[in-house]
């Protein structure tokens, strides 16, 4: 077998069993990896880790019949801050629960193969340097807030407290722990001194025009202890570099001097959307690494247990030779490996749509595009012939491989849940209009209960079995993201029995064309 090259994850393996250990240990090195050490208990586990400073360590929760694993795991996460995965053959839900308190980077529950085991060993620290990098910004935010000398008040969309410093906590009366999670309009009571009248929070009005909003001199603020004090404020939408409304941000300072303090209010504003832009981010990209690992944790256990027992059974039963059984049996992992391919190519397919920079707009022959697509999808095996209508279908503007790849997905799952129809139909139409067509598929398949598929539109969440309709549950995540990224949005409607119906706006071609 080919050395694969030498990978720069260094590895601690923490196994009791010494069998299973040094099967481990020669299995990580022929992948690659540089396994620095081996312990069989959490003290000597906890002294390895302290003089190697592993990149990762392979955990064993029960060692010595006792879950020492999840005691040292917390001590090398929280002291040492290495990433832990754990590998164990235990999964009920009082020891998971218990582990879950540590963070771990990962579970690999045994049985495990290879593939699983490069998976996480390769995504653990990627992850872990992400999180180490959001509770950077995160701490970098709460300083900068802390130390500015006016009140800061930050929100999410809904108006409901995320951030206050501590200015506003002295000039409100609440404190941090207490505001987050309540209206803004709770925390800040302002009032026109003049009138006595209750002014709307201006972190509501802020969200709700899109604006810089700020108040007029005269305003009162209203502590929870009843003082009142008179304040200039501002608020403006918490706006990121997509043009995504994130929140708002109230900063309240004295009704003196008022000039020197408008500087500084856009300056912390821009600042503080800045911060929150990028842990918005990180958080959005750490969870899709999350939802990465997991679905390549479970979904590749079925063909790889597969691939693994038939080749068992061709070593025990067919060593020297293979008959017609052998033959089947061949069949089967050949058959097995193919799906495995699929599942990770659609994997990766997701990734990449999001991180695609640019898009290079044209004009797209939808109706030309549509009928070539489903030519090409009817001549998949097993597909049975379908009726197609495809009719009067308006050019689009847009970039033709992703248009191509979004037809493919919706064109593709039509036929698969029209198939166990007598006649299968599919429908592709629009209504055309002048700034955007809305288009439509519609099948005459099994359909599916929209009350139950809150997550349609999310990645790796099926909503029928995988035995019944093979698929990976990515095609309907990246339909989403394609529409957006045109600038457009997707929706569906279905019944149980009826078919389903999926409609997606693209944009018409400009009239200069």
């Amino acid at each position: 077998m080919q050395q694969l090259p030498a990978n720069k994850t260094r590895v601690l393996v923490v196994e009791d069993e010494i069998v299973v250990s040094e099967d481990l240990q020669q299995r990580l090195v022929k992948m690659g990896f540089t396994v620095v050490g081996a312990a069989d208990t959490g003290a000597e586990a906890i002294e390895l880790a302290t003089v190697t400073q592993p990149d990762v360590a392979l955990m064993d929760i029960m060692l010595h019949g006792r879950p020492e694993g999840i005691e040292a795991a917390d001590h090398l996460r929280s002291k040492l801050d290495i990433p832990v995965i754990y590998l164990t053959a235990h999964s009920d839900p009082a020891t998971l629960q218990n582990a879950k308190r540590t963070d771990p980077a990962g579970y690999i529950v045994k049985p495990f193969n290879d593939t699983q085991l490069r998976v996480a060993l390769e995504l653990a620290p990627v992850r872990h340097e992400m999180e180490r990098k959001t509770r950077q910004a995160a701490h970098w935010m709460s300083a900068t807030l802390t130390s500015i000398g006016d009140a800061v008040i930050a929100t999410n969309i809904h108006a409901e407290v995320m951030l206050l410093n501590s200015a506003a906590e002295k000039m409100t009366g609440w404190t941090q722990q207490e505001a987050v999670g309540k209206p803004c309009s709770e925390v800040l009571r302002l009032i026109n001194k003049n009138t006595g009248q209750t002014l709307e929070d201006p972190a509501t009005g802020a969200l709700r025009h899109g604006l810089v909003i700020r108040l007029d001199p005269g305003t009162v603020l209203i502590s929870r202890q009843g003082q009142e004090r008179n304040v200039d404020d501002s608020a403006s939408p918490i706006i990121d570099a997509t043009g995504q409304v994130l929140g708002a941000v109230v900063v309240l300072v004295d009704a003196s001097d008022r000039a020197a303090e408008q500087s500084r209010t856009q300056a912390l504003t821009d600042q503080v959307a800045e911060l929150l832009a990028e842990k918005e981010k990180r958080e959005a990209l750490g969870a899709e690494l999350e939802n990465f690992a997991i679905a390549v944790s479970h979904d590749l256990r079925r063909p790889l247990l597969t691939i693994a027992g038939f080749t068992e059974l061709l070593a025990q039963k067919h060593r020297e030779r293979l008959p017609a059984t052998g033959q089947i049996f061949l069949d089967q992992v050949r058959t097995s490996t193919m799906e495995m391919r699929r599942m990770v190519e659609d994997y990766l397919k997701f990734l990449k749509s999001n991180h695609e920079q640019t898009i290079a707009q044209t004009v797209v022959d939808l109706q030309h595009l549509a009928k070539e697509i489903f030519s090409e999808l009817s001549q998949r095996p097993g597909q049975k012939p379908a009726r197609f209508v495809c009719e009067g279908l308006p050019p689009a503007w847009g970039d033709e491989p992703m248009l191509r790849h979004l037809l493919t997905n919706l064109l593709g799952n039509a036929l698969k849940y029209a198939n166990r129809r007598g006649m299968p139909l599919v429908e592709i139409g629009a209504t055309p209009g002048e700034a955007f067509h809305t288009l439509f598929v519609r099948d005459n398949g099994v359909g599916l209960d929209l009350a139950k598929a809150d997550k349609l539109f999310e990645p790796f969440h099926r909503f029928h079995d995988a035995t019944e309709f093979p698929g990976t549950g990515v095609g309907l995540a990246i339909a989403k993201r394609i529409v957006e990224r045109h600038g457009g949005h997707i929706w569906a409607q279905s019944e149980p029995g009826a078919g389903a119906t999926f409609f997606f706006t693209l944009a018409a071609p400009p009239r200069t064309l």
